[in-house]
């Protein structure tokens, strides 16, 4: 009975210890520190890891799910008690994943989902249902009809898997007269909106009535297209997803329509708040699903990141 009883207060005295432990190492890994969106959302696990006092280190997976799989590798190696990912590629980097689960490190994602069997709790806006409430914002603008070009994003990546297909679920449930004319991949980068715009709008019969971008850097190098091409604002409406600085700019300047606040910040703040509950305390981590907030000229000031603009 005794050693039972010693037993007991050295795992009473353990538990305590893990309740108030503090500095626990959680890699942060995004899929590339190139995207403005993944920038911000490393910017706020490092702002939210300090304010926990969790020792968050950002690894950038430089858009290769190669690396990505190496840096969840490397964590876990080194001892890592969580890792809050961003993953590169919906199925390259599960496996890497599941090690991890499998070694007793805590895994959540965040922005972008994993496909595996492991039960991962996700955080992040809901991409679907902003891709059908973006589309919805371009019925309203042309009720009778649109010719729209589709810029997409990463192929792989979940964000734009779901975001695409909302835009395209709720397109096709208004009719055959929302027509979406040219339909590429951008792979989320300003240079490839610009590309694609360029190349592909001189080649129409017609202009078309929107451009609709699965991500702002896509819109913005779209608009910067638009404006070498001799357009006004306004001319072609153009619409986004993110909803950063610039964005917000180019809509107080009319250039862009409409875009969707994912607020990352929110996102990764919770995300990495429940990891630590998780690790300190042992509570469950739950994931975080929200609807993104559509943000146009008259709401522009709601948006999460708009301090960050310049004046």
């Amino acid at each position: 009975m005794r050693k039972i009883n010693q037993l007991v207060l050295l795992l009473s005295a353990g538990l305590a210890l893990n309740a108030f432990a503090k500095n626990e190492v959680v890699a942060f890994s995004s899929p590339s520190l190139y995207s403005p969106f993944q920038i911000k959302m490393s910017q706020a696990a490092a702002e939210a890891g300090k304010a926990l006092e969790l020792k968050v280190q950002v690894l950038d997976g430089q858009d290769s799910s190669t690396k990505q799989t190496s840096d969840v590798d490397n964590s876990i190696t080194k001892g890592a008690k969580a890792i809050l990912i961003a993953p590169n590629d919906v199925n390259a980097i599960a496996a890497a994943v599941e090690d991890a689960i499998n070694a007793g490190v805590v895994v959540a994602t965040v922005d972008r989902k994993v496909i595996s069997e492991k039960n991962i709790p996700h955080f992040g806006a809901n991409n679907y249902l902003g891709g059908q409430k973006i589309a919805q914002e371009l019925k309203a603008k042309f009720p009778d009809g649109a010719n729209i070009i589709l810029l997409t994003g990463q192929p792989g990546s979940t964000s734009n898997i779901e975001r695409t297909q909302g835009i395209r679920d709720e397109l096709k449930s208004y009719g055959t007269q929302y027509k979406i004319i040219v339909d590429q991949s951008g792979n989320w980068l300003r240079s490839e909106g610009l590309r694609i715009i360029e190349s592909v709008l001189p080649t129409l019969k017609q202009k078309p009535d929107v451009i609709l971008s699965a991500n702002d850097d896509m819109a913005m190098g779209a608009i910067e297209a638009l404006r070498a091409l001799g357009y006004k604002a306004g001319d072609i409406t153009v619409t986004g997803f993110d909803a950063g600085p610039e964005a917000l700019s180019r809509i107080q300047d009319d250039w862009l329509y409409v875009t969707a606040d994912q607020r990352p910040s929110y996102a990764v703040s919770t995300a990495l708040s429940q990891i630590a509950g998780n690790l300190r305390e042992g509570k469950a981590i739950q994931g975080l699903d929200f609807a993104p907030l559509i943000i146009k000229k008259q709401n522009v000031r709601e948006a999460e990141r708009i301090t960050e603009l310049k004046d």
